[in-house]
């Protein structure tokens, strides 16, 4: 009876264990990346106000400044890089998972993770005006990236999640701004299977979880930022992957924010998780 019982105790310890190690492997560490090298260096660091605790999106608006959001109410805040605070905040809808904000021109676009663009006229002026786009994207989907193709008067949305039935890709979809509609098929295909992910111990669905997404003013490459393992990519004008850089979670604990000022400055924003938010300017060797 004894043995029976120690053989139980023992086999339920190898489950338990075998669980956190699952677990575990759902997620990539900074040596099972192929780059093992920390290739960045942090060169400024800015902490938020209580109030952005929550940051989920950021944008450069330029003279220093930053447009930012958080994912609980729709307000955009305008942080000041020299002098470290909001000086001005828009309240342009209701609570919401809000997750990415974009500024084109006088108008800001910000995503809410069910795939809803809302429209902020004027932003800046005394009397904005938001109208909301709805689209086939629900919160399955959990949609946390938006960029700004000028190129092509659009906007680019990347799937976090998964695409319904599919674990091979994560597609990015284009918003147009011209008839604010959204394209039914992906512009681009992140594939799960790509060269620059087959060392990821997890799940195909989680070797990159996009939860930002931003065109480089320059080079024209894409930049994909993934807060949960955490990891950054480079991708080409076709998002063929080129790049993959690990992130220590010391620095970037929950890294969902990234811009670019017009001249190539970098900076990702952290939200406050077991610590201060933040916004990071970073340099990539």
């Amino acid at each position: 009876m004894l043995n029976k019982i120690a053989i139980l105790i023992v086999a339920g310890v190898l489950g338990l264990a075998s669980i956190i190690l699952y677990s575990y492997n759902e997620f990539v560490t900074i040596d099972e990346l192929q780059d093992k090298s920390v290739a960045y260096k942090i060169i400024n660091k800015w902490q938020l106000p209580e109030i952005l605790d929550e940051v989920s999106g950021i944008d450069w608006i330029g003279d220093n400044k930053i447009a930012c959001i958080q994912d609980e109410d729709g307000v955009i805040f305008i942080f000041n890089l020299e002098t470290s605070k909001v000086e001005q905040s828009i309240t342009f809808a209701g609570s919401g998972d809000y997750e990415d904000i974009r500024i084109v021109g006088n108008t800001a676009y910000v995503l809410r993770s069910d795939g809803e663009i809302f429209e902020v006229k004027g932003f800046l002026s005394e009397t904005p005006k938001t109208i909301s786009y709805a689209n086939f994207l629900t919160e399955d989907h959990n949609l946390e990236s938006l960029a700004w193709d000028k190129k092509n008067n659009s906007l680019l949305l990347a799937i976090k999640d998964r695409e319904p039935g599919d674990d091979t890709y994560k597609g990015v979809y284009k918003f147009s701004l011209s008839t604010k509609e959204l394209q039914k098929k992906p512009e681009y295909r992140l594939y799960m299977e790509d060269e620059l992910l087959k060392d990821r111990k997890a799940k195909p669905r989680k070797k990159l979880e996009p939860s930002a997404l931003a065109i480089h003013p320059v080079n024209n490459n894409f930049y994909i930022l993934d807060d949960r393992t955490p990891q950054l990519i480079i991708a080409d004008g076709n998002m063929k992957m080129k790049k993959r850089f690990a992130l220590r979670e010391e620095d970037f604990e929950q890294a969902e924010g990234l811009t670019f000022s017009k001249d190539g400055r970098l900076f990702i924003s952290n939200e406050g998780k077991g610590g201060k938010a933040n916004i990071l300017e970073v340099v990539f060797k």
